[in-house]
């Protein structure tokens, strides 16, 4: 720039020349400033701002969101931004002549904010294990660009993950927890939701192994079979073969069975049940079903006894016809009979036997039983009701003895130093007397004879 002068003096004259002063006029720039101004997260660390070199007297100016930390009067600045949202920080300085710009330069800086906290979910709360697609939601949270949600054991988002609404698959075994759920951006997590409680009622396990008998006989009942209880499971359900009925314990871990005279062989399974399902079945526990054999027939030829069966027999012997005993080796289709009283024989193939044969009473003689000497005997009426006669045609003379035992041994009628006749009869009347197998026994010095008769 210049300046000129020129004047008149008193009297009235002009200079020649006007006076000329030539005037450089320095340039202030204005301020520019530099440094980041979006995606800042508070008090994430120090961000530095700069302005343009070769000045004097940086007078650096921030909004209340943040402070400087560092470098006031210089050409750059360490702010820590503490506030979310609109900011702004200002620069002026003065050049070599003590000139400022006309006006400050200004930047305006955006700090983001955290999310929100979280707030309640919304969903199911009582489930059964292995559900599949079950719902939970939050509202949105104010400013999460992301969602993380926590879910029980056995939970597995299928659906909406990152979102503010999932669907949520459980495993069979899953277990009852919480839902949660937090908001997130690039500056981080916000309050998580409250916990939102999930029961899971969990599936029967898997059947464990049955254990009873594995061969059984036709018409057998009472036999028992059982697992081991099966966790989670309020009730049992069992599949027995065909013929098979469950007599008790049906519901429950063990079951008592009644095969049929036409069960059949096959499986028995078991699975445990509850309000959400059924479990796993049990492993297959295979039965044999064996046939009994048929109910023999005996026939009587003097003192040998006859099966209708040529194998499996077993004989059994027993004085008074009730329960009898096994005879020793008696095990061929016929047995010859070594005492007085009631045989019958059981046919047994394999593991099954069949029911008890006709019971057939047989007299064995021996040899000191039926003396010739006392000649022939008779008893009769047989049976009786506990009156009888005895007539006896005997060579022999002199006296006897009448004795009459009951099945336990117990002599009830004795009658000594009887005269005996050729043709010796005498009734004996042992009323009231029991029902029974008795021994009459008639004895002298040369020997004795033995009969027995049924008291009814």
């Amino acid at each position: 720039q210049s300046v000129s002068l020129n004047y008149t003096n008193p009297g009235g004259c002009t200079a020649a020349s006007a006076t000329v002063l030539n005037v450089t006029v320095s340039p202030i720039p204005a301020p520019a400033i530099s440094g980041p101004t979006n995606n800042i997260c508070p008090n994430a660390g120090y961000n530095t701002y700069g302005t343009q070199y070769g000045f004097n007297n940086y007078i650096w100016t921030i909004s209340s969101g943040g402070t400087i930390a560092s470098g006031q009067g210089t050409v750059s600045i360490e702010v820590l931004w503490v506030s979310s949202g609109p900011q702004w920080l200002t620069v002026t300085y003065t050049n070599s002549a003590g000139c400022s710009p006309a006006s400050p330069a200004q930047l305006n800086v955006n700090v983001l904010y955290l999310p929100g906290p979280a707030g309640v979910i919304s969903g199911t709360a009582t489930l059964c294990g292995g559900a599949q697609g079950v719902a939970y939601t939050v509202a949105s949270i104010t400013n999460a660009t992301a969602y993380v949600w926590t879910l029980p054991p056995g939970g597995t988002i299928a659906s909406g993950a990152g979102t503010n609404s999932i669907t949520v698959n459980f495993a069979t075994n899953a277990s009852s927890g919480n839902v949660t759920v937090y908001g997130n951006d690039i500056c981080g997590n916000g309050a998580v939701s409250p916990p939102f409680t999930v029961t899971v009622d969990p599936l029967p396990a898997s059947a464990g192994t049955i254990s009873g008998p594995s061969t059984v006989c036709q018409g057998s009942g009472n036999e028992v079979y059982s697992v081991p209880a099966i966790a989670n499971a309020t009730a049992y359900t069992w599949t027995v073969p065909s013929g098979t009925t469950i007599v008790s314990g049906q519901n429950t871990n063990t079951i008592t069975l009644n095969f049929g005279t036409n069960s059949q062989s096959g499986s028995i399974l078991v699975y445990g049940s509850n309000s959400c399902g059924n479990g796993q079945v049990s492993p297959s526990f295979t039965i044999t079903v064996v046939p009994i054999p048929a109910r023999p027939v005996v026939t009587v030829q003097t003192d040998t006894l006859i099966s209708s069966a040529p194998t499996g027999n077993q004989w059994y012997y027993s004085l008074s016809g009730n329960q009898g005993t096994p005879i020793p080796g008696a095990t061929d289709y016929k047995y010859k009979a070594q005492a007085t009283g009631f045989y019958w024989t059981i046919v047994t193939q394999g593991v099954c036997s069949s029911d008890s044969s006709n019971h057939e009473y047989v007299i064995a003689v021996g040899i000191n039983e039926n003396s010739n000497s006392l000649g022939n005997l008779v008893i009769y009426p047989v049976p009786t009701d506990g009156s009888f006669t005895v007539s006896l045609e005997s060579a022999a003379t002199g006296k006897i003895d009448i004795q009459v035992i009951n099945e336990l041994g117990v002599t009830v009628y004795l009658e000594q130093n009887i005269p005996l006749t050729r043709n010796f009869t005498k009734t004996i009347d042992l009323r009231p007397v029991a029902t029974g197998i008795y021994t009459v026994i008639l004895r002298n010095n040369e020997g004795k004879v033995v009969r027995q008769i049924i008291i009814r």
